[in-house]
């Protein structure tokens, strides 16, 4: 495919755009079941489940005759990227190359938090491609996407695994994307300096054996999605396979449900379902039964709805991600503190020695 066929298009960031007008195409935005007059590129918003858009958009038909003149984005995410590079495809009428699942597939596993069958940073398109767009971001929209599918259409033609990048010296966005990964691996061992780190013995979601993981806890406004990758991937933590275990406080979004976040890799198969309780027993004792329960939030750790209004979110169920509850009208419905998290986890998880 040859990246002039966006000369065409117009490319807007807009993460608020909800319908999709005459000639227009949005991408990971709207909703399907509006009335729209252009392209609603939204996996969300389907009666079928998929696990990302680019899967959803790989098996959409598109009509090449249809006239499209602007394309709106809420990111340059792999999956955007992955979705618009087999939209114009179609919509051009070329064939998609044999291996295209491979790419959906990935695009699939990094949009659930896979930070280790996605590969090492430095191998991860992933981490490439999110590092390229960061670099590039004093241009405009269209010349940062038209870059990211010129970087993802020679990585395809190379036959390469999207896990498994390997160099390319004379490539030049891969040398600006290599270059922004180092500069953001110099910023997490910055974070991981000012952060505190311990080993945790956690039980496995489906036994009764327990593991012994690296745990880590951030205080910090932002924690990018590189960053992640290599606290899942760092050899040098104390277990010497990453951080199974990040505990995020960001003190300035108290209120959002994203100021205390605890979080699993879901690839080591543990959960915390232990310290879910405790910290909603925890927060009920804090409230001395003043707690709003007038109008529960659903939620799968309270299956007759006889919860809080705003409770510690349970992941469905799942317990691999907790986050703090939200604000209760002009409340905070959190008074756990981030000390009394690491308090709970050493109780609770803490090694005997």
């Amino acid at each position: 495919m040859n990246i002039s066929h966006l000369y065409k298009f117009s490319v807007y960031l807009n993460a608020n755009k909800k319908t999709a007008e005459q000639g227009e195409v949005l991408v990971g935005l709207g909703n399907t079941n509006e009335v729209n007059k252009g392209l609603v590129l939204q996996h969300k918003t389907v009666s079928k489940q998929y696990a990302s858009l680019s899967s959803y958009v790989l098996q959409l038909p598109i009509d090449s005759s249809a006239e499209y003149y602007t394309i709106y984005i809420e990111d340059y995410s792999v999956d955007t990227v992955v979705s618009i590079w087999i939209f114009l495809q179609k919509y051009h009428r070329y064939k998609l190359p044999e291996h295209i699942n491979l790419w959906t597939d990935y695009a699939t596993r990094w949009e659930s938090g896979d930070a280790t069958t996605t590969g090492v940073p430095y191998e991860s398109y992933g981490c490439l491609q999110n590092a390229l767009a960061a670099k590039l971001k004093n241009i405009s929209p269209k010349e940062i996407l038209e870059k990211s599918l010129q970087f993802l259409h020679t990585l395809m033609k190379n036959g390469t695994s999207p896990a498994k990048i390997l160099p390319m010296p004379p490539d030049v966005l891969y040398q600006i994307a290599l270059k922004a990964l180092q500069e953001e691996e110099k910023r997490y061992a910055s974070l991981l300096k000012v952060s505190t780190i311990q080993k945790f013995i956690f039980p496995s979601c489906d036994s009764s054996v327990r593991k012994e993981v690296s745990a880590v806890f951030i205080e910090t406004d932002i924690i990018s999605s590189i960053q992640k990758v290599f606290l899942r991937n760092d050899p040098k933590s104390p277990t010497g396979d990453g951080y199974a275990v990040m505990a995020v406080y960001n003190p300035h979004a108290v209120g959002t449900g994203n100021d205390i976040v605890i979080s699993v890799d879901p690839l080591k198969k543990i959960c915390l379902k232990e310290l879910w309780y405790a910290l909603e027993e925890e927060e009920n004792k804090l409230w001395e039964g003043k707690r709003p329960m007038d109008n529960p939030r659903p939620l799968k750790s309270y299956p007759h709805n006889n919860g809080p209004n705003e409770p510690w979110w349970d992941d469905m169920g799942k317990y691999t991600l907790i986050a703090a509850p939200k604000k209760v009208g002009t409340e905070f419905g959190r008074k756990v503190s981030f000390e009394k998290v690491k308090e709970l986890m050493q109780q609770l998880y803490g090694r005997n020695e």
